[in-house]
Formats: C-alpha cells, sequence, structure tokens
C-alpha cells in the first residue's frame, strides 16, 4: 500500500468544506481504491502508522472497502484499531482538521467509527 499517497488524500479530504460533495466523492474513491489494493498493507498501516485522525477519515469507506475486499480479517482489524482509542489517550486538540477539534470528541468518535465498523461488517457476503 502507499503510505504516502493515502495520507495525502486523507488530508485533502479532512481539509474539503463539509458541503463540497464532488471533491469528498473523489477522495472516497481514491481512499477506497488505496486500501483495496493490497489487504496485508492495509492491514499493517492500521496496525503502525495509521493515526487517531486518519482512521476517523477513512472509517466513511470502510464498508467500501470491506465490499471490495470480503474479508472478516480487515473488519477485525478495525475493530481492534479501534479498541486502541482510550479516553485516556485521545487527544482532541491534537487534531490537525478543525471539525474534529471542534466537534468529535470521544464519545462521538468511538459511536462514529464504531457505527462504520458495523456497516463494514454488513457488507460482508460471508
Amino acid at each position: 500500500m502507499d503510505i504516502n499517497r493515502i495520507i495525502t488524500v486523507i488530508s485533502k479530504r479532512s481539509s474539503l468544506h463539509p458541503n463540497d460533495d464532488y471533491e469528498t466523492e473523489k477522495c472516497w474513491k481514491e481512499e477506497t481504491q488505496i486500501l483495496s489494493e493490497d489487504i496485508s498493507g492495509t492491514l499493517d498501516f492500521f496496525e503502525t502508522v495509521c493515526t487517531d485522525e486518519e482512521f476517523f477519515w477513512l472509517s466513511e469507506v470502510f464498508s467500501d472497502v470491506s465490499e471490495i475486499l470480503q474479508s472478516r480479517k480487515f473488519v477485525q482489524a478495525l475493530r481492534t484499531r479501534l479498541e486502541r482509542v482510550t479516553r485516556e489517550t485521545y487527544d482532541q486538540k491534537s487534531f490537525k482538521s478543525e471539525h474534529m477539534q471542534k466537534w468529535v470528541d470521544y464519545d462521538e468518535y468511538v459511536r462514529s467509527v464504531g457505527m462504520e465498523i458495523d456497516y463494514a461488517e454488513g457488507a460482508l457476503e460471508m
């Protein structure tokens, strides 16, 4: 997986105006493509490189990636990654995105990302 490329796309996505549907869709398609290319690289990215903020933004495409990969291992890796986000380690003020600094407290983060992981699991045909 091209880590620099995914980080660049996440950065672009997180800086978009909330009503910029066209550019948001473009980012989602590119994120989905990158995360779907190499499952082992994707899992390694989530385990070793992905920040909490990046994980939040990528959660928007978890179900699309899951639909392509059809991998329980992918969904389990997402759940494991979410478990690493604890109330003690969650630092809302450190996020680059103004949206996350203002609106995404710990409870909202866990609720939102958890829901996206549930959708990803629902996309599995197994």
